[in-house]
């Protein structure tokens, strides 16, 4: 039975699923995934397990992140109706919660795998997210490259829980492209809300860099997520045709659709950009993922 928006049970839950920003955290999750099918693709409890893992294990640390932000939070115009800005939630309820999702999380990791590794993985990721990005972000710029670390965790998690080693070529690569999908896919949330992010005395790039020169940096960026999503058909043994050729066209889309508006002196339409650039790559992610378990049939 699906609850309608005004129904009391979907009232109280929203902002416990705010709290733990559920719909960021789902493409996390998905990526464990596409990790875990790119190495093995089969349908398998592991799966499962990597899968529910990693959900609860992303929701706990947005959890933590969301208690660690309320105060700046307060300040954009963007998250300053969120649960614990608005007293919605306490914060002793928010960090029980948080922590219920981490421990269970951990435990899916836990099985996913005998090894152990997963789960050690799922910690990393939780370090850098909630012990180093968030505190470093109040200070530095450079809080973004641990914080796209973290998000580029997930997809090892699932290639490790299925048998892949992290020691592999191809795992670098998995990582390095998850990890380059992250800064553009920020740098769009900076300038699409930029009026908002140059009123806090938080440190960010558009503070720093005029509207132009972060744009030429983010098409930098995205040109070398390209290139590095390029690469992976380069690999005949991971990638069966018709998943090469859903990553060539995705990474043609998103060149042929970003570059002339980042060229472009004028303001581009940074929401229609981030929607374009992150959904290209999560349904070519998911078309992949379907290609792969079809093929292996």
């Amino acid at each position: 039975m699906q609850l309608k928006a005004g129904h009391p049970v979907a009232a109280a839950l929203r902002p416990w699923m705010q709290l733990i920003k559920v719909p960021l955290c789902l493409p996390i999750a998905c990526s464990a995934g596409f990790g875990f099918i790119l190495h093995t693709p089969t349908l398998t409890p592991a799966l499962g397990a990597v899968l529910v893992g990693v959900l609860f294990l992303a929701c706990g640390a947005a959890g933590f992140n969301s208690l660690q932000e309320a105060s700046a939070d307060r300040l954009l115009i963007r998250t300053r109706n969120r649960p614990l800005v608005t007293g919605r939630l306490t914060e002793r309820g928010a960090a029980l919660f948080s922590f219920l999702l981490v421990l269970l999380g951990c435990l899916a990791l836990l099985l996913s795998a005998g090894n152990g590794q997963p789960l050690l993985l799922g910690l990393a990721a939780l370090v850098l997210y909630n012990g180093v990005y968030t505190p470093f972000k109040e200070i530095s710029v450079f809080a973004l490259f641990p914080g796209g670390l973290a998000g580029a965790i997930p997809p090892l998690i699932g290639w490790n829980a299925s048998g892949g080693l992290l020691d592999d070529s191809r795992a670098g690569l998995l990582l390095a492209l998850f990890f380059l999908w992250q800064i553009p896919h920020f740098c769009m949330i900076l300038l699409y809300h930029q009026e908002d992010y140059r009123s806090t005395h938080q440190p960010t790039l558009i503070r720093l860099l005029p509207e132009q020169s972060l744009k030429r940096i983010t098409l930098v960026w995205i040109l070398a997520f390209s290139a590095v999503a390029l690469s992976l058909p380069l690999y005949p043994d991971l990638l069966n045709t018709g998943s090469r050729l859903t990553i060539v066209l995705m990474a043609g889309v998103m060149v042929a659709l970003c570059l002339p508006l980042f060229l472009n002196k004028n303001t581009a339409n940074y929401r229609l950009l981030f929607f374009i650039f992150n959904g290209a790559f999560f349904s070519a992610m998911l078309l992949v993922a379907l290609l792969q378990l079809l093929s292996a049939r």
